[in-house]
């Protein structure tokens, strides 16, 4: 009998499949979903979530850095910032000026180092064959800026809020022809505009993002005087945390300097003993009442290092802290901070003295407190003038918070004065760990008179923005408002580099 084929075809049992081959494919498959996944889920956090910047310039410097150079002082071993295109560097602590150059101080031509310069630490000149040591080379090198985390899902929730660090779009474009290719660097686009080569109104856009600090809010009418920032006629204070972050340091008793530009201390008696990180005062022999005072002697301006010599305002807005052990017998602390017309001095009673601690204005007394230091014990006094507020700390407990703003908008002055003094009456101490500060001066600029010279009203969608290197910075002075749309999100993380790991305040 004969058998189609096509039916012992159909008898044919089906070919089993490899056991192997499908664990190999389902693997396969699963890997692959996996990194799609990965990748999807990276994309939905930058995009609605989490994303990372690279801050390229110093307009929030030292807050954050762009690309800068790492600099340390031959004189006191000072640690600062400056800018990547500075040619020298001042210390902040001593006035002692170096090179920051990136060319040779004898003939000009650029040192050339081996990267990465940390690693070969040393740098020749291919002109002259000047071998440049890393002492030297250290305070040239160009650092990039730091890297940051900004929180995007912070606005889902919350509007932004005064003193943030803030991540926008810049409201200006860089606008290229596509008939002609003519360059408009930094142009507010508006409807009709036309190439001013060809006349067309075709162009390519380029935006970028940069990154500030909020100071005004939507609605708000804003002006800057004298370097505070008012807002409808009202002086606006920091947050402790971000006034902390804004402290800029102008002397550290720590860092010792082997040659002295300028006197860090003048002392107006004998009863003073000026050592090399440490100041002592005796003056518990003598039988005036009086009290003998040493004086900073050196003009505290908003110069903070990163910009060289470009501090020319003296400040007002200043702080200082320090450690001090009065010995048996002892009476009165003071410490007086001066400020143009203004004079706050902070009256400090030992154990041994039954008077109580004041604040006073002049010669009157404007605030009263039953305060007390222990003799023999070492003690930590911050006295701070900032914002109008006038404030002393104990050992890091706020005992005399004084507000000196009257609410009104002050008239603008020329130029401002300043003080800082200390010492006491009837007083055996040691004086340590002395440190002055002063706070960000906001300045008006050459280039921009937005809310400098007169008032300026924001929109209901509008906010004012400005950088922490209030000196030379590109920002809301210059070209006006940040509409509601290019607000990107919250910086609030430094990642990179190691070094300069912290939150953002």
């Amino acid at each position: 009998m004969r058998c189609r084929v096509a039916d012992i075809k159909e008898k044919q049992p089906a070919p089993k499949l490899n056991n192997t081959t499908k664990k190999r494919k389902g693997k396969l498959r699963e890997n692959i979903e996996s990194i799609a996944f990965a990748i999807a889920l990276a994309f939905a956090i930058r995009y609605f979530v989490v994303e990372a910047f690279k801050i390229p310039t110093g307009s929030m410097a030292p807050t954050l850095l762009g690309e800068h150079k790492d600099v340390k002082c031959p004189n006191c071993g000072w640690f600062f910032y400056a800018d990547r295109q500075s040619e020298s560097a001042t210390c902040p602590n001593c006035q002692f000026e170096m090179s920051a150059s990136l060319y040779c101080n004898n003939c000009n031509n650029r040192i050339r180092y081996n990267w990465p310069a940390w690693l070969w630490r040393k740098g020749t000149c291919p002109k002259c064959q000047i071998t440049i040591p890393w002492v030297d080379l250290s305070n040239r090198v160009i650092h990039g800026g730091n890297r940051i985390l900004v929180n995007k899902f912070w606005l889902k929730f919350k509007k932004p809020q005064r003193w943030d660090v803030t991540v926008f779009v810049y409201p200006l474009y860089d606008l290229t022809c596509k008939s002609c290719s003519a360059q408009l660097p930094d142009t507010e686009w508006r409807d009709g505009l036309r190439c001013p080569r060809c006349n067309s109104t075709r162009f390519s856009k380029k935006t970028k993002n940069y990154i500030k600090r909020l100071v005004g809010l939507p609605g708000e009418k804003l002006q800057i005087v004298n370097g505070d920032i008012y807002i409808n006629d009202k002086i606006q204070r920091k947050p402790d945390s971000v006034q902390e972050t804004l402290w800029l340091p102008v002397y550290n008793s720590h860092y010792l300097t082997k040659e002295e530009t300028a006197p860090a201390w003048v002392t107006d008696s004998d009863a003073w003993t000026i050592h090399k990180d440490s100041l002592t005062l005796n003056n518990t022999s003598q039988g005036s009442s009086d009290p003998s005072l040493v004086t900073f002697g050196r003009r505290i301006s908003d110069q903070n290092g990163y910009n060289n010599r470009s501090g020319s305002n003296e400040m007002g807005d200043i702080k200082i802290s320090f450690d001090v052990t009065p010995l048996k017998g002892s009476q009165n602390l003071e410490i007086v901070l001066e400020e143009n017309s203004d004079v706050f001095t902070a009256i400090i009673p030992t154990n041994d003295t039954n008077v109580k601690g004041c604040l006073k204005k002049a010669e009157n007394i404007v605030m009263e407190e039953d305060i007390h230091i222990q003799t023999e014990q070492k003690h930590n006094i911050t006295f701070a003038n900032v914002d109008g507020i006038v404030s002393l700390s104990i050992d890091n407990k706020k005992v005399f918070v004084f507000d000196n703003d009257d609410g009104k908008l002050p008239d603008v002055r020329p130029f401002d004065t300043s003080g800082v003094r200390f010492g006491g009456a009837h007083v055996n101490a040691t004086f340590e760990d002395i440190r002055i500060f002063h706070d960000i001066y906001y300045t008006n600029l050459s280039a921009g008179t937005w809310g400098t010279t007169q008032p300026i009203q924001l929109g209901e969608k509008d906010y004012f923005m400005m950088g922490d290197n209030s000196r030379n910075s590109n920002d809301s002075r210059v070209w006006k408002f940040v509409p509601e749309k290019n607000i990107v999100g919250k910086a609030f993380f430094v990642f990179w580099p190691l070094n300069n790991i912290k939150f953002i305040k």
